[in-house]
């Protein structure tokens, strides 16, 4: 869920609760809060010298925080309650910001504790994750800026999302990002399971459009943008050739998400190769917003939400 929090008119603040855990709310300033980063803080020893988390900490319920950029994500104890926290989270960081004062001391013991936020369901299914070492340079998409980034050869990663063909790993420095289906091989991983398989030949059907977009996977949450709720429209529309236009209006979890175009171009692409789609038209659309009621069932059970 994301809302706006309370400040000072000069600086906006957004929160973000994780739906993939609930104790987890990221919050994304209008402003840079530290460049560079990610710097990870698990306890209040290690946010000494560091004023602005310092004043997180300080918060009853804090359990740890992560700063990168513009955005500061904040992890809270199951007993504390966001209803009260967030706003307090909120004013913590913009009073930071008017002091002038810089936000976190950068020194090499912070930067040696550098790390990833990890949702309390991530935890239980460490045992999924694979660590490898790229074969090969690979231009990726970080999570959630969707802004390029290209990992060396020989560059130790952690996969910890393998669906849909695409991949969401880990880096050495704790930065969370999607590796394309066409990049399987970087990791060593060109005959995994989760490869898309070729389009089926035969009539067209809406049903089938329907089933490739069901193989289009949120990097962040492990599940499908059709159980998610994100596909707002699916039409299919004769065209005089025999084949088919398919106009798709899809949403994403969270306003202005930088994940939409990497997603958009995931699904033209699954859904070019269903028998009779001889166009595709994909429109990202942000009204009416998205919520969690709009998921499946199943999704919501697969998350813990019911």
């Amino acid at each position: 869920m994301s809302e706006i929090v309370p400040v000072d008119p000069a600086i906006t603040i957004r929160a973000e609760t994780l739906l993939a855990d609930p104790d987890t709310c990221k919050f994304t300033v209008s402003q840079t809060v530290y460049p560079g980063g990610p710097f990870f803080f698990d306890n209040k020893e290690r946010a000494i010298g560091s004023p602005l988390v310092e004043r997180l900490f300080a918060l009853p319920g804090v359990a740890n925080v992560l700063v990168t950029d513009n955005v500061v994500t904040v992890g809270k104890e199951p007993s504390a309650s966001w209803s009260e926290l967030k706003s307090a989270i909120g004013t913590a960081i913009r009073t930071q910001l008017l002091t002038g004062v810089p936000t976190i001391l950068d020194t090499p013991d912070n930067r040696s504790f550098t790390g990833v936020l990890t949702s309390t369901r991530d935890r239980r299914s460490s045992k999924h994750e694979v660590r490898v070492e790229l074969k090969r340079e690979c231009e990726v998409a970080m999570i959630p800026s969707g802004e390029k980034l290209t990992l060396a050869q020989g560059d130790a990663i952690v996969v910890t999302q393998a669906l849909g063909g695409s991949f969401t790993v880990r880096t050495e420095m704790g930065y969370l990002v999607r590796v394309a289906s066409l990049d399987a091989d970087a990791l060593g991983l060109q005959d995994a399971p989760e490869q898309e398989a070729p389009g089926e030949a035969g009539p067209f059907s809406l049903e089938k459009v329907i089933e490739q977009l069901k193989t289009v996977f949120d990097p962040e949450i492990p599940v499908n943008v059709v159980d998610l709720g994100l596909i707002y429209v699916c039409e299919a529309h004769p065209l005089a050739d025999g084949g088919h236009r398919v106009e798709i209006k899809m949403s994403m979890t969270a306003p202005g998400c930088g994940m939409g175009d990497v997603l958009k171009a995931d699904a033209c692409r699954k859904v070019q190769g269903v028998a009779g789609v001889t166009d595709v038209d994909i429109e990202i659309v942000w009204e009416p917003a998205w919520d969690q009621s709009r998921m499946s069932e199943a999704a919501q059970l697969q998350l813990g939400l019911l």
